[in-house]
């Protein structure tokens, strides 16, 4: 066992996270409602990722047939007591939502909203989007188009209950920008929306310390969502869960001290890994942070 992972410091919260797990180190099947169930077996909470072969199944159904299959998902996780997410799809100039491009904007709002009135009819918690792409711009340029696009997916979707959330970026990845704590923070008192936090991307921002456990407390009040794996150091990897070095473990415990109250969703994935192996690491850490949590209750 990587002690680093499983230590906490001080008390470790009663409102620890729940782990989730997601579609995405599934590599997306087509399958989507079969891997939905597979992944319930293991976890008691489920993300589903439009992406890969999953995407272009989605993409490729009508809305009658979306409707259809998000009420299959909701009977289905409702009867067996399945928290469910959505990752919205994000590899692509079609889901650009931060672009200067009005044209591409208005695409990817329609990508957005498609995806938001699925996930309001699966009932889903959430639904995490990603910003779209840096290009030339700068933070100011990108953050204000993202916020006219997302405001408009709100005017025409029904989200009662449910939560729209911007992913953080992470270094190391130009082509994507990362906005800072403030600008996270502007993006949430301008459109209502919250924030998922990629535990990985933050980390490869801030290093473990005082930097990174301030964005936490600043950023927990606006968080609704997480993502986690592992890295080493600042390295922008998705390592499976004690393949790294990061405190996983106390970094979650900081973000329920500071008042996150929802899941951390095992996401991404490196393909040297199989998905065998970033299951079986995700459904032991599962099982110690069970046991960590009946011990301290």
């Amino acid at each position: 066992m990587n002690n680093v992972t499983y230590h906490i410091e001080g008390k470790m919260h009663p409102d620890f996270p729940v782990i989730s797990f997601s579609t995405n180190v599934y590599d997306n099947p087509a399958d989507i409602f079969g891997s939905i169930k597979d992944l319930s077996q293991h976890f008691k909470a489920v993300e589903f990722e439009i992406g890969e072969a999953a995407e272009n199944v989605f993409w490729a159904m009508s809305e009658v047939q979306r409707l259809a299959l998000a009420k299959q998902i909701r009977d289905f996780c409702q009867q067996n007591g399945v928290v469910f997410t959505v990752h919205a799809g994000w590899w692509g100039r079609q889901y650009n939502l931060c672009s200067p491009d009005l044209q591409e904007r208005v695409t990817a709002v329609k990508c957005l909203a498609a995806a938001v009135n699925f996930s309001y009819e699966a009932g889903a918690t959430s639904v995490t989007f990603h910003p779209g792409y840096k290009d030339k711009y700068n933070n100011t340029t990108l953050l204000n188009c993202l916020i006219e696009s997302i405001n408009a997916v709100m005017a025409q979707c029904n989200t009662a209950g449910l939560v729209l959330c911007l992913e953080n970026m992470g270094g190391e990845r130009p082509k994507y920008p990362v906005f800072t704590v403030d600008e996270h923070i502007h993006f949430h008192q301008k459109t209502g929306c919250f924030i998922t936090i990629d535990v990985t991307h933050l980390c490869s921002v801030h290093a473990y310390g005082e930097a990174l456990f301030d964005a936490i407390t600043r950023l927990a009040p606006v968080t609704r969502h997480l993502h986690i794996a592992d890295l080493e150091d600042t390295h922008h990897q998705h390592l499976p869960i004690t393949e790294g070095n990061l405190p996983l473990s106390d970094v979650l415990n900081k973000f329920a001290q500071a008042g996150y109250r929802g899941v951390a969703v095992v996401e991404e994935f490196i393909p040297r890994y199989s998905t065998e192996f970033y299951l079986k690491k995700a459904t032991d850490y599962q099982q110690k942070i069970e046991m960590m949590r009946n011990a301290a209750a």
